[in-house]
């Protein structure tokens, strides 16, 4: 049975963007889980690769908040870009955990940022007072939706300066049109090391 849904969640695999449905996107993290759990027991690289190019595509797309950690609920297109603004808090834990398996059957570094990131987001900003855990935030801020995640060229620049706003409109794909409503969503077209390697400078 596990190795009729393992060849069943694989056969809707998107190679190229990842994830296993097409439009809207969700995280999906039981099948997740299960390929990780199927990957731990019996090594399968093709598996591995479809998790690895799952988890990264997340990591890097918009449906992943690039500045404030954690996870939108879900994306509205293929790519992981425009993600439906809300947050909820089963995501954050089901992914946190999801990206920590990840790194202990990797070793990548970059999984268990990722899994830091959302965990260090949910005690920063989805902890009540009274220590209990908020179970969503709204996907409309200041009376927008996203506006809380949405960035300008002008607005980067007036909170960096010099070769920092330079280097973080160009790994987070800013332009001037924006690719959302005329401002940009944060995402990262290319890998931290893919960046890197092209400048010619330190990952």
């Amino acid at each position: 049975v596990v190795t009729a849904a393992i060849q069943q969640i694989m056969s809707g695999h998107d190679d190229m963007q990842g994830g296993f449905s097409q439009a809207p996107k969700f995280p999906q993290e039981s099948l997740l889980f299960l390929l990780l759990q199927a990957a731990e027991r019996n090594p399968d690289p093709e598996v591995l690769e479809a998790l690895t190019v799952t988890l990264d595509a997340m990591a890097r797309g918009g449906i992943h908040d690039q500045v404030g950690g954690g996870f939108h609920r879900y994306s509205i297109d293929n790519g992981w870009l425009v993600p439906h603004f809300e947050k909820m808090l089963y995501n954050q834990a089901h992914l946190a955990r999801a990206y920590l398996q990840a790194w202990r059957l990797t070793g990548k570094p970059r999984f268990r940022r990722v899994a830091v990131q959302t965990l260090d987001y949910v005690l920063r900003d989805m902890t009540s007072e009274q220590g209990g855990f908020y179970s969503a935030t709204d996907a409309d801020s200041e009376g927008g939706e996203g506006r809380f995640f949405l960035w300008t060229i002008g607005q980067v620049r007036q909170v960096l300066e010099g070769p920092d706003a330079e280097l973080v409109i160009e790994l987070f794909g800013l332009s001037d049109q924006g690719n959302f409503e005329g401002s940009n969503i944060l995402h990262r077209p290319v890998s931290v090391a893919e960046h890197a390697e092209y400048h010619g400078v330190p990952e």
